[in-house]
């Protein structure tokens, strides 16, 4: 009889390459005011806004673009303005693995922001971490089956897969207004940031929904005597939906992204002040499908011609890992040599910059410095005081996290008191954004021949399993059906044992005639 193979084509993603690089963005911004009016910076932050992302060979390119804010004072000392500036960049990023064809994936945090003011202009300048991956979308083929061949004995397996059939991107423009705190006296609003949180995927019939929560930190400044600046917090729900195109899956998932936020503040009249706010946010949508799917995994033959099997391995996405938890942190700071006395802390912005980090168990330990920037007022100015500080931390979340997932941290919430004139004591949430995938290599068959093998002898035999074999491992060595090995050994109620000894009895085709 002849060989007859059955093969199948496989879809299934598989990850073809990950890597990490570091971008620098730069900006310019004209400053109001005269030339001859010094200015100086007080902080500084940025955010990160994707465009683009495409595919190439072994490489990736990213277009973007950075949205800094700045606070600083120019010409009164003690009147606090802000400035908003964006800078638009393109990455190329090596990615071994990467094709112009495969599904790429990137994400770029700031983690360090500069500013300086010199001849009425203000330059910012922002460090990028950049993570990336590739995925092959090119379906596999495998056997799933053979036959023509006599006495063949076949081992099957399952895998589980996992792929994204279907996927869309939108955004959507949220607005809000809030009431202002009277006691605050509110003078503009400078700036704010937006974290945003998904609670809730719905959808179906080509739409996936996402709810959730918008936090928002606005920064104003303030007539208050001593307290030229003062924050605010104010939440904004959102419930909205993307339109997928593609196949229908079985899961829905999503995610929610900031690209701008603008905000201003107006006298409601009677003394009371409004703060309206618009928030941008960029959302991306898909549909994944689970599949199992059945292949050869190995094959012998009990009599006449052996088979050679040609194997391939393979690694595939079968999950999805994508966590958002949040812990909170304190650390107490001593001011630096030299520094003015407190007499009143301002506020304080947190940058975490991650080094280091360690999976144990359903625990993720992540390490490395806070980036801290601290307003304060002395008793010797009514000019507000700066004052940066770089603090080690270490954090540890209910989270898992892969080596190629891509783990982000942000930094909330902060609240700063003064212990004495040269401590404060800092507390804050750390929020974490986990987002990869759980993968599993497997070895499929993808070619199978028959090669001239020896008569096996008739005999029983009794052997000692080793280390790490099956039944199928000593059915396939002595070319008999693990069936008739079971039959010989009654007492083998699962695999046996290291050392084990197992009868094996080959009945010759002359024996069997």
């Amino acid at each position: 009889m002849e060989l007859r193979l059955m093969k199948e084509s496989i879809q299934m993603e598989q990850p073809a390459g990950a890597g990490q690089s570091q971008a620098v963005v730069e900006g310019e911004i004209t400053l109001p005011g005269g030339l001859r009016e010094e200015a100086h910076v007080l902080a500084a932050d940025g955010m990160a806004v994707i465009e683009n992302v495409e595919a190439m060979q072994e490489r990736a390119s990213m277009t973007g673009k950075v949205v800094f804010h700045a606070l600083y004072t120019q010409g009164d000392p003690g009147k606090v303005s802000a400035i908003e500036a964006s800078a638009d960049f393109t990455h190329l990023m090596d990615l071994p693995g990467a094709a112009p064809k495969s599904q790429c994936q990137l994400d770029a945090v700031v983690e360090h922001v500069e500013a300086s003011a010199r001849g009425g202009r203000m330059t910012m300048r922002a460090i990028l971490k950049i993570s990336g991956r590739a995925l092959s979308q090119q379906p596999v083929e495998a056997l799933t089956g053979l036959t023509g061949v006599e006495g063949v004995e076949l081992k099957t397996r399952q895998i589980d897969l996992k792929r994204t059939v279907s996927s869309g991107t939108g955004d959507v423009l949220l607005r809000e207004e809030f009431e202002l705190p009277a006691g605050m006296e509110i003078r503009e609003t400078l700036y704010a940031t937006a974290l945003p949180q998904v609670t809730e995927v719905t959808g179906g019939l080509g739409r996936v929904g996402l709810s959730g929560t918008v936090q928002l930190e606005a920064v104003h400044a303030s007539n208050l005597p001593g307290k030229p600046v003062v924050i605010t917090r104010h939440t904004v729900p959102f419930e909205q939906s993307v339109d997928l195109a593609g196949e229908s899956g079985d899961t829905l998932e999503g995610r929610v992204r900031v690209k701008d936020v603008a905000v201003v503040s107006q006298d409601a009249g009677e003394g009371d002040r409004t703060l309206r706010a618009e928030v941008l946010l960029g959302l991306t949508g898909w549909s994944d499908r689970k599949e199992t799917v059945t292949v050869l995994s190995d094959a012998y033959t009990t009599d006449g011609d052996d088979l050679s099997l040609t194997t391939r391995d393979v690694n595939c996405r079968v999950e999805d890992n994508s966590t958002q938890v949040a812990e909170s942190g304190k650390v107490m700071l001593m001011l630096p040599e030299g520094s003015p006395a407190v007499r009143g802390v301002l506020c304080g912005f947190v940058s975490p910059v991650v080094t280091g980090r360690e999976q144990l168990g359903g625990r993720l330990t992540v390490e490395g410095m806070l980036e801290i920037t601290l307003l304060y007022m002395t008793d010797d100015s009514e000019a507000p005081v700066t004052v940066f500080q770089e603090e080690p931390f270490k954090l540890t979340f209910a989270a898992q996290a892969g080596e190629d997932d891509f783990v982000t941290l942000t930094a909330g919430d902060v609240d700063v008191t003064a212990i004495t004139s040269d401590r404060v004591e800092m507390k804050y949430i750390m929020h974490l954004t986990v987002c990869g995938m759980q993968t599993e290599t497997v070895r499929l068959v993808t070619d199978a021949q028959t090669v001239s093998a020896e008569e096996p002898d008739g005999s029983i035999v009794l052997y000692f399993t080793q280390p790490g074999e099956t039944l199928w491992d000593i059915a396939r060595r002595y070319r008999v059906p693990a069936q008739s090995i079971r039959e010989l050994n009654p007492e083998l109620s699962g695999e046996p044992k290291t050392g084990q000894g197992v009868v094996v009895w080959h009945r010759c085709a002359q024996e069997c005639g």
